[in-house]
């Protein structure tokens, strides 16, 4: 397990100044004047007046709905994984009810936001770029730039057209070859190279290969007292979810192995 980020959470969504009470500014007030209750300098933080959160709580804490859709097969759950990155950000917009937090009105409506900065441990080097000391306990050793939270939108596409053993995806000649164009995948995509490459080695095609090596370029969040060595990766998938389960870009996708058990 990686050591944690030194950086503590700070999360300062803007307040709407209109309708901000007189004493709206006390609390900042009070944390400007105490060193002590001030997070570490953060180089995204402005003099904007806003709400101070800094506990992983007042993101997590949100409610929310949360489907889960059971697919056919791989194929099928790839698609459906694309279609609903797409539609999920409309559906968040005209559902948007989070215009308050921490008791306070909030000049944003979503509650993604602060979800995305709650969970978001990303050293330094990793936030900026720029210098910082290598930890080889870590992904990419704590240095690696990473241009996003754990949780945030989606950084590649991942369906491939329709696949089968006697044409799978990609292969030269497939009626599916051209039906996805990944001139839609346009943005930086960081991977555990590694990973990419042994996946690409057991034959797992390119798209789904930098998903998944996308995910191990994070720390895993949460690592149970005897699930460590006690899981047998032969048989459960307890080590892949603990990364899957913390790395979320609105729709997830997740192979689950289901156990039938005997009836009657």
């Amino acid at each position: 397990m990686g050591s944690p980020s030194p950086r503590l959470v700070a999360k300062n969504p803007p307040k709407l100044p209109p309708l901000a009470p007189l004493d709206s500014f006390n609390e900042d007030a009070k944390v400007a004047e105490d060193p002590n209750l001030a997070p570490p300098p953060h180089p995204f933080l402005t003099a904007t007046p806003a709400i101070h959160m800094d506990a992983m709580a007042f993101g997590m804490g949100c409610c929310c709905l949360q489907i889960t859709f059971q697919a056919e097969d791989m194929d099928e759950s790839r698609f459906m994984y694309d279609q609903l990155a797409v539609l999920a950000p409309i559906m968040m917009a005209l559902t948007a009810s989070t215009p308050i937090l921490k008791g306070r009105l909030a000049d944003t409506d979503a509650r993604w936001g602060i979800i995305a900065e709650s969970v978001d441990d990303r050293t330094e080097a990793e936030l900026t770029g720029k210098g910082g000391t290598e930890d080889e306990f870590m992904a990419g050793k704590g240095v690696r730039r990473l241009f996003k939270s754990r949780y945030d939108s989606i950084s590649t596409y991942i369906y491939q057209g329709a696949c089968s053993p006697n044409t799978p995806c990609g292969l030269l000649g497939s009626p599916f070859q051209n039906r996805i164009l990944n001139k839609y995948n346009d943005i930086p995509v960081v991977i555990d190279e590694n990973h990419y490459l042994k996946l690409r080695s057991e034959g797992v095609d390119p798209a789904l290969a930098q998903h998944v090596a996308h995910l191990f370029i994070r720390d895993p969040l949460v690592v149970f007292e005897g699930r460590v060595e006690e899981v047998d990766d032969e048989k459960e998938t307890e080590h892949f979810e603990s990364i899957q389960s913390t790395v979320s870009s609105g729709p997830d996708q997740s192979e689950k192995r289901i156990k039938a058990w005997p009836t009657g």
